[in-house]
């Protein structure tokens, strides 16, 4: 079933509204593979957008320059323009799942001895500029009184 025009009520209607099949008559997918779609990725419609748009890119692919008489069909064209759509899906911080956390591993002392106690973390040889080789957010810090 093509484009209801219902996308409050209908999930799959949100997924071809996102993705650019709502022409009824003629649609890249049928309601079943959106719905096969939906499911596979637990009813999330972000992710469900992005793989429809792959298939459909791949459906699209197909198409290419034809002609007949006076009249021209440029697939390549319809092929760039749909390929420029999922790379903005793909791109779009607003339109994806994960919302990058910047991080600086060392802004505290701690984060450093953490970083330096985890066994997946590649370590070099400390070194350069320091006359010993233990760098100084390791070092001992004395908190006494200082005496002269």
């Amino acid at each position: 079933m093509p484009f209801t025009g219902d996308p409050v009520n209908n999930a799959i209607d949100r997924v071809r509204l996102m993705v650019g099949d709502t022409d009824p008559q003629f649609e890249f997918l049928d309601d079943s593979t959106y719905q096969f779609v939906l499911d596979k990725n637990n009813d999330n419609e972000k992710s469900a957008a992005r793989e429809s748009a792959r298939y459909i890119l791949a459906y699209i692919a197909r198409f290419t320059r034809e002609r007949t008489g006076d009249i021209e069909v440029y697939g390549k064209e319809f092929f760039e323009n749909y390929r420029q759509l999922l790379m903005d899906l793909i791109n779009n911080p607003n339109f994806s799942d994960v919302l990058p956390m910047p991080y600086a591993g060392g802004i505290s002392k701690q984060d450093m001895l953490d970083n330096n106690n985890k066994i997946d973390n590649n370590h070099t040889q400390f070194y350069i500029g320091y006359s010993t080789s233990t760098p100084t957010y390791e070092e001992v810090e004395y908190d006494g009184p200082f005496e002269i």
